[in-house]
């Protein structure tokens, strides 16, 4: 029987539905939800104007502008956001990525505007090819007060099986292939302008679509926990553990003695 405490409320109906996430996107001391849906290639916020105890959501459109011209036209559809101001004007921006047919290798930051009914300006932080981004979350990573970002990206072959064996000849890694890859966006600029990236993994195998940034061993910098898909026997949940030195020492120090190979990024990128 089904639990008569739940009531069912339609804000909109789209033919491919991929997220939706509860934020105070206007300020005003109330969630508001962010979606979007693939068939379309479209972003939609629904502004939360419930009033005397009822339920209300209005829903405006996520209309894009480019905020430089070299910058083409793309479209956005909401897979994974953060949200954060970014230039400082009190008003939250979002986090996100482009949608196909460049399939998420375009890292970028939505300016929102001060007016609802106005267009949202999208700035371009890098270009992330070969590779796909799924993974984006925001935090303070080299504590210097301004915010960064952790982005993880979708190896697009299968994994192995579950003894380990891969008979593809498509899965041997190649740097012009889309592999699993880890890296942070340090945040070098005024007003979200100047991005410095840090790759610290790309892998054969490896879906990386959700970060949460903790200091888990209580050391004073940020870590981030996640989970690894896509990847066969090396699935699982993990935890990144930042590591700080006067002297230089390895980018990435893996735990296991076996692991699905790395592959260096293309020179052109």
């Amino acid at each position: 029987m089904r639990d008569a405490s739940w009531q069912e409320h339609v804000l909109t109906r789209v033919p491919w539905p991929i997220n939706a996430e509860p934020v105070d996107l206007d300020g005003d001391g109330d969630l508001d939800i962010v979606a979007g849906s693939v068939a379309e290639r479209r972003m939609m916020w629904f502004e939360n104007t419930s009033q005397d105890g009822g339920f209300e959501f209005h829903e405006h459109p996520v209309t894009l502008t480019p905020a430089a011209t070299e910058i083409k036209d793309l479209t956005v559809h909401a897979f994974n956001m953060d949200y954060v101001d970014l230039n400082g004007d009190g008003r939250l921006d979002i986090v996100t990525m482009d949608t196909p047919p460049l399939l998420g290798r375009r890292l970028l930051w939505l300016e929102q505007p001060a007016s609802a009914s106005s267009a949202w300006r999208y700035h371009l932080i890098d270009h992330y090819g070969p590779d796909t981004i799924v993974g984006i979350r925001v935090a303070d990573i080299d504590s210097d007060g301004d915010p960064d970002i952790m982005t993880g990206g979708y190896s697009g072959m299968s994994g192995p099986s579950a003894t380990g064996e891969s008979a593809r000849i498509s899965d041997v890694p190649t740097p012009n292939g889309t592999l699993g890859r880890l890296a942070w966006y340090e945040n070098a600029g005024r007003m979200g302008d100047e991005w410095i990236r840090h790759d610290f993994s790309r892998r054969q195998r490896g879906m990386f679509d959700m970060f949460i940034a903790r200091d888990l061993d209580a050391d004073g910098d940020i870590d981030f926990a996640s989970t690894r898909g896509n990847s066969g026997v090396y699935d699982g949940v993990f935890w990144l553990e930042q590591v700080r030195s006067e002297t230089p020492i390895a980018a990435f120090k893996q735990a296991r003695d076996t692991e699905s190979p790395e592959v260096a990024i293309p020179a052109q990128q």
